[in-house]
């Protein structure tokens, strides 16, 4: 039997992940929308995708009850992130959330903590897998494999993540920049150097406009020093996408390309050459669908501590 999925808000970037649970042979049985019209939007969009024969809904309870998904991919708004995921996880079900996992700028750093800590406890308790979507981990596999391949016995001690997205239109507001994108560059540090600590007397920051900037130093489990810098950017002029990680100093370029078949993948160039993987966002749903997800309870609580802490300093927000 094939593995049901419903997708939470489907017309951004749930779409893309409808897509893929699709292309890795899951069943996307729902999709759950704010109203009859943009349903049917969705739905017609979905159908000329990979033609799409679930239902669509308005409500969240009915669609749970109605379709019993083994998986539901909360791709709503940040702010209800958490009701979602907790919702989803007390009608039985898997969990793949997107970035950040949880959010509400009406709570404090140590309340969102504490709400993360208690849906992945939640999930824990009732033998459920909850991830997040923070692609760009699996990207840290393959920069990590290709830098063993070739800078055999070289320590990494510099990280750079670098990504811009466009405005849209949308006005100049570097904590919004920071909370859509760093998560992603985030997750790359975190898996490339787990257990690394902050050295928060290090951190420069610069967050104005539509840039969201900080750098640190950073101690790993071995005891070596680490120097990372988190750029985060919306764009108001071409190129659209700039997604570019540094490993003492050398480039990994990420770009998204059609193969062949016309399937979306990412091409990776490198000073040694260019890597062709399979896109990002598909690395992970195969991996959660295999479960394993990539991303672990310790790095989804750890991301969003950095991440949230990182807004705090830099915004000058004092503790609440």
């Amino acid at each position: 039997m094939d593995t049901r999925v419903a997708v939470v808000g489907a017309r951004g970037i749930g779409r893309h992940h409808a897509n893929w649970w699709h292309l890795e042979g899951a069943e996307v049985c729902a999709v759950l929308g704010t109203g009859a019209e943009s349903l049917e939007k969705t739905g017609a969009m979905l159908r000329e995708m990979f033609g799409f024969a679930g239902r669509g809904y308005t409500d969240f309870a009915t669609l749970l009850e109605e379709e019993r998904p083994h998986i539901v991919d909360v791709c709503s708004p940040p702010a209800c992130h958490a009701a979602h995921v907790r919702q989803a996880l007390e009608a039985d079900c898997n969990v793949l959330c997107e970035k950040p996992f949880v959010h509400d700028t009406g709570l404090s750093t140590a309340a969102l903590l504490d709400e993360a800590r208690s849906l992945l406890d939640l999930a824990e308790a009732h033998g459920l897998t909850c991830s997040v979507c923070t692609q760009y981990s699996t990207g840290a596999r393959i920069f990590r494999d290709h830098w063993e391949k070739h800078h055999p016995g070289e320590a990494i001690h510099k990280y750079h993540g670098h990504l811009e997205s466009p405005a849209k239109g949308r006005s100049a507001d570097p904590a919004r920049v920071w909370v859509d994108l760093s998560p992603h560059i985030i997750s790359v540090f975190t898996a490339l150097f787990p257990g690394a600590e902050v050295q928060w007397h290090t951190l420069v920051h610069r967050f104005e406009g539509y840039e969201a900037i900080a750098s640190f130093d950073a101690t790993t489990r071995e005891g070596r020093t680490v120097g990372c810098e988190l750029y985060t950017r919306n764009r108001t002029a071409p190129p659209n996408n700039v997604r570019h990680f540094r490993l003492n100093g050398r480039l990994f370029d990420v770009e998204g390309a059609r193969d062949r078949d016309g399937v979306f993948h990412a091409r990776i160039a490198t000073p040694e050459g260019t890597l062709e993987k399979p896109d990002m966002m598909r690395l992970l749903i195969r991996d959660f669908l295999a479960g394993k997800p990539t991303v672990t309870k310790a790095e989804i609580l750890e991301n969003l501590r950095l991440m949230l802490t990182l807004l705090d300093r830099a915004t000058e927000k004092p503790p609440r």
